[in-house]
C-alpha cells in the first residue's frame, strides 16, 4: 500500500507570487490557513538557508551564477511541497515568479497542475495573464490580507493552470 493510499488523495500545488515578498509571504499564509491540512513552503527562506554562496539580487539579465541558485531555490520548494502532497497537504509555495519566470517556474511544476495566484500589485507587465489575480489595497493591512485570503480560496477553481496537454 503506498503512502498515497494511506492518506488519501494527493494535495494541490498552489503559488502565490507577487512584486513585494512580505505581500506574497503574507497572503500564501492567510491563504495556507484557510484550508484543511496545508503546508506553506518560502522560497525566501529556502534562499535564507543558504548558509554562503548566495547570489545577491537580480541583475538586468541576471548572472548564470543567479539563475542558477533560482533553479535551486525553485527545486527545492518544489520538493517540499510534492512530499506534503503526497500525504494528502495543498502545498503553499510563496515565491518571486513574475514576469517571464512564472513560465519557467511552470515548466519545472509540469505535467503537474497548479493553482497560480498572481498579486497584480507592482507586477511585473510581462507576467502572463494565467490563473488568479488578485489586488490589495498596498497597505500591507491584515484586514486586506485576509480579505483577499478568503476570496482567493473562495475562486480557488478560477487559479487552475494545466501544465501540459491533455488527450
Amino acid at each position: 500500500m503506498s503512502a498515497t493510499d494511506e492518506s488519501g488523495p494527493r494535495g494541490r500545488l498552489l503559488l502565490v507570487t507577487a512584486a513585494r515578498a512580505p505581500v506574497r509571504a503574507a497572503l500564501a499564509a492567510a491563504v495556507a490557513g484557510r484550508l484543511d491540512r496545508a503546508v506553506l513552503v518560502d522560497g525566501a527562506a529556502l534562499e535564507q538557508a543558504l548558509c554562503s554562496g548566495a547570489a545577491p539580487g537580480w541583475d538586468d539579465p541576471p548572472t548564470s551564477e543567479q539563475l542558477r541558485l533560482r533553479l535551486l531555490r525553485w527545486s527545492a520548494a518544489l520538493a517540499v511541497a510534492e512530499t506534503y502532497q503526497l500525504e494528502g497537504f495543498d502545498a503553499i509555495v510563496s515565491e518571486d515568479a513574475l514576469g517571464d519566470r512564472l513560465e519557467d517556474f511552470l515548466d519545472l511544476v509540469e505535467p503537474e497542475p497548479v493553482h497560480v495566484v498572481v498579486v497584480r500589485d507592482d507586477a511585473d507587465p510581462a507576467t502572463p495573464h494565467w490563473g488568479l489575480w488578485v489586488g490589495t489595497d498596498g497597505t500591507d493591512d491584515a484586514a486586506d490580507t485576509d480579505a483577499t485570503a478568503d476570496d482567493v480560496v473562495e475562486r480557488l477553481a478560477d487559479a487552475l493552470v494545466l501544465t501540459a496537454e491533455t488527450d
